[in-house]
């Protein structure tokens, strides 16, 4: 175990105590770093949850396509830790964009509502803008840019003029539409965005937005759903 890897260890919270930490020699660069590296315990985000990003994101690097690479709903940086490993690996020239109020989930829309027991209610996932900051600095990576801020007040100046890879966490359904708002005019042809909750009963706002915003797209009906990870490939 080499001296970073014990640090990072001892200063992120809530690391699962069953995480691995050696380096492999696995040539599928996202199983590496899932085994290599210690993810953030999360009660919204699992290991197939980031396979599933990841790959997705692979996809783009492996093909270059044009633009950056934005994440809209990055709390506390489970997800993002792991996009900036990636794209460190490919030495990649993408800026990373994030984006987040850091309030928490906005009101409920009514197409929010569901008929199980989990609630997820206004404020839920609150947190700080410096836990993240922390985060990034305990693994030493290099920080995304910041946006803070509801997605929809953000100024369209402030998200990349060409994006080719994005992943939506916004878990209600304003959020979802206000992601697509602002990023879908400037997906490049053959780029992808991964969304979170996607087909999960818990937060079915997500599908529907998806579904809104896209019915009179040319990516009307093409998600596929793997693991409650939706993903559109912009034509």
């Amino acid at each position: 175990m080499n001296k970073r890897n014990d640090s990072i260890i001892k200063t992120i919270k809530k690391t699962p105590k069953n995480i691995l930490f050696r380096i492999t020699n696995n040539k599928d660069i996202v199983e590496k770093l899932l085994i290599d590296y210690p993810m953030i315990d999360s009660d919204m985000v699992s290991k197939n949850h980031l396979r599933i990003v990841l790959t997705n994101l692979k996809e783009v690097l492996d093909k270059d396509i044009e633009g950056d690479v934005v994440e809209l709903g990055c709390n506390i940086g489970t997800t993002s830790l792991f996009i900036q490993k990636l794209l460190d690996h490919y030495k990649s020239k993408k800026k990373f964009h994030v984006y987040d109020s850091f309030e928490g989930l906005p009101e409920k829309h009514d197409k929010d509502k569901n008929n199980v027991e989990r609630q997820f209610v206004k404020g839920r996932c609150k947190t700080k803008k410096e836990i993240f900051i922390h985060n990034f600095k305990v693994a030493k990576l290099k920080l995304p840019v910041i946006h803070v801020g509801w997605f929809g007040k953000i100024s369209d100046d402030e998200y990349p003029k060409k994006i080719a890879f994005a992943f939506f966490d916004g878990d209600f359904y304003t959020s979802i539409i206000d992601s697509f708002n602002k990023v879908y005019p400037k997906m490049v042809p053959d780029s992808r965005i991964t969304i979170h909750d996607y087909q999960w009963e818990v937060l079915p706002g997500v599908e529907k937005a998806c579904t809104d915003f896209l019915k009179d797209k040319p990516e009307k009906g093409t998600i596929i759903c793997e693991d409650i990870i939706g993903i559109m490939i912009k034509k």
